[in-house]
């Protein structure tokens, strides 16, 4: 967070002293007044050197963002901002393989004029089926962006949730067990899941083989979702049409990861929410917080 971001941060919080760390060390001689913090890490030894905390907020939407044991009058609180900003990546990842962005630009960059290869593969992605594997916050903003452009939105989740408002009759929500019925009729499979035991592996080789011919996948949530060594084989066997991972199992990924020379497999660096304004909407998030009269009274006292 730069310094017109903290001022902005503070602006929203008047009856609050917000300092704005700079360094680990000016953020650990602040710790022994802070009643919440907002950080990128925080270590189990640091609960001691802050008697008087009660919140530690991240940025990051990921609950795997911190392995420490939570004290029990400390809250931790994840960044519930992420949705408008990682949609038009899942978005703009669809059109891209579907309308041939992608491969004209990388498959086919050396040849003069690759028009009746993308012929052969363009599709519309209007009226196309896009399964969302894992509709919670962020899915949904997913799919409510993707409505826009004429797709019909299957919705997966661990429990099956009430649909939202912009659910048509073609669309639906469904249970994590129901996903194997779902896949034969998948155009296109976007991942948003969370890194938990259930989603470790959670797309391995028999649930590829379940998707339809020229299919795509997109994982914009945690890479253990995907077992990529069978997701490398379908790509290069030509049984799926592409996919899009902001996530990978290792990251940064290795220089030598079969991942790097698979066909019609796109990688981008885990920034599907990178933005100018990332911090600015953190910022906002984390002050409606702390002034809900209920959590401004448990950090003040």
């Amino acid at each position: 967070m730069d310094d017109p971001q903290a001022s902005r941060l503070a602006g929203l919080l008047p009856s609050w002293r917000v300092v704005n760390a700079h360094s680990e060390a000016e953020f650990l001689k602040a710790l022994p007044e802070a009643t919440a913090v907002g950080c990128w890490q925080f270590r189990q030894e640091w609960f001691a050197l802050a008697p008087k905390l009660r919140v530690v907020s991240t940025p990051a939407a990921g609950k795997d963002y911190f392995s420490v044991r939570w004290p029990p009058n400390v809250e931790h609180w994840n960044g519930g901002f992420h949705g408008t900003l990682m949609a038009e990546t899942a978005v703009g990842m669809l059109l891209a393989m579907t309308r041939g962005l992608l491969p004209a630009v990388t498959t086919y960059r050396d040849n003069p004029w690759p028009r009746p290869e993308l012929d052969a593969r363009m599709r519309p992605l209007r009226d196309s089926r896009v399964t969302i594997c894992g509709f919670g916050r962020i899915g949904r903003h997913i799919g409510g962006l993707l409505k826009d452009f004429g797709v019909k939105i299957w919705g997966v989740s661990a429990h099956r949730h009430p649909a939202p408002d912009y659910f048509g009759q073609e669309d639906q929500c469904f249970a994590a067990s129901e996903l194997d019925a779902l896949l034969p009729d998948t155009d296109h499979l976007v991942l948003v899941l969370p890194r938990t035991k259930e989603t470790d592996g959670l797309l391995d080789a028999r649930r590829l083989a379940l998707l339809p011919r020229q299919a795509t996948v997109s994982n914009l949530g945690r890479g253990n979702a995907i077992d990529e060594t069978a997701l490398v084989e379908a790509l290069a066997s030509g049984r799926l049409g592409g996919a899009c991972l902001d996530v990978q199992a290792i990251e940064p990924l290795p220089k030598d990861s079969p991942l790097r020379q698979c066909p019609n497999l796109w990688l981008f660096p885990h920034s599907s929410a990178l933005s100018p304004n990332y911090m600015d909407l953190y910022a906002t998030e984390l002050a409606g917080r702390l002034l809900t009269p209920r959590n401004n009274a448990r950090a003040l006292n």
